[in-house]
């Protein structure tokens, strides 16, 4: 016989905790700061232990609330499962899937692939977000999403799907004019406008992991999007800073050459990330399957430097 548990003050922990704070769990559990504060309040008494940890902008789990959160999140991951394969045998229609994702890697890398996915599986239309501002809630509303980041998903599913490794791309044109690191100097230098978890840019990750001094540019262009510098580099607009997966099937197609064929690691990598128990649906682990595929099937970065 179970336990008479508190319920609901065990989602607000669970919310709290993925959300990193009482505003936004407020918000997406519809109620008020002050019932969020005595959800956990109450349940700390339960426990006997102190679960949260409340800062001015981040409230952070101590070690009892962070495993408690965790097994909430497997807990009622479980029990969503469940719920949705009973309400999917009373339903003629197929269900699809949501799959959520950087919008860079979204339209470069994972659109194209798409189209095959949807030939092989026709009864499991995918549809593709790519809000950014809803990464760290993803998990709740998509049933996969693809993670550009360091890793870390407490109560999630979550695999390596590849690694980045980096080197100066240009269109072929342009090339013809850059032999040394020195040659970037007189050219422009294409930027993603955006930084990940701190991390320096691309661009001086690339020259430390290499070893060379870059010269001073003073024409720089930055973009909010990954697939801007992309589209940028192949029309001849500067040299950008090539990110595998990002610009491997242009270096297949020749739109894209590596004028200084060094290659250096990233810190980031991509990760393919679910509920717990979510790869017991068919549906998904048909994608997951089907995606780490295309990933074994392109060339490795190292062989594209011509």
């Amino acid at each position: 016989m179970l336990k008479l548990l508190p319920f609901s003050a065990l989602r607000t922990l669970e919310t709290v905790v993925r959300l990193n704070g009482f505003g936004r769990a407020a918000e997406e559990l519809s109620v008020t700061q002050s019932a969020v504060s005595q959800h956990i309040k109450a349940l700390e008494e339960w426990t006997g232990h102190k679960l949260l940890i409340r800062g001015a902008r981040k409230t952070v789990p101590t070690d009892s609330g962070l495993r408690l959160a965790s097994a909430v999140a497997e807990g009622f991951g479980a029990v969503q499962l469940v719920c949705d394969d009973l309400r999917d045998r009373t339903k003629p229609i197929k269900r699809g899937l949501l799959l959520a994702s950087p919008p860079g890697f979204a339209f470069v890398w994972l659109l194209p692939r798409l189209m095959t996915f949807d030939e092989r599986h026709p009864d499991v239309p995918v549809s593709l977000s790519t809000d950014v501002f809803a990464r760290e809630s993803t998990a709740d509303v998509a049933d996969v999403r693809i993670h550009y980041g360091v890793g870390g998903f407490p109560g999630l599913h979550a695999e390596r799907l590849m690694d980045e490794q980096m080197t100066p791309v240009c269109s072929p044109a342009l090339a013809q004019k850059i032999t040394t690191v020195s040659d970037l100097g007189h050219h422009t230098i294409l930027q993603d406008d955006v930084q990940q978890l701190g991390v320096p840019s691309t661009w001086t990750i690339w020259a430390d992991d290499v070893g060379v001094a870059l010269p001073k540019s003073d024409r720089i262009r930055k973009y909010g999007q990954a697939n801007m510098v992309v589209q940028a580099a192949i029309k001849g607009g500067g040299v950008a800073m090539g990110r595998a997966p990002l610009v491997t099937d242009a270096l297949v197609d020749g739109s894209l050459v590596c004028p200084l064929p060094m290659l250096a690691q990233s810190q980031l990598s991509y990760w393919f990330v679910c509920r717990p128990d979510a790869l017991k649906q068919r549906r998904i682990k048909m994608f997951r399957d089907w995606l780490f595929d295309e990933v074994a099937a392109q060339p490795a970065m190292a062989n594209l430097l011509g």
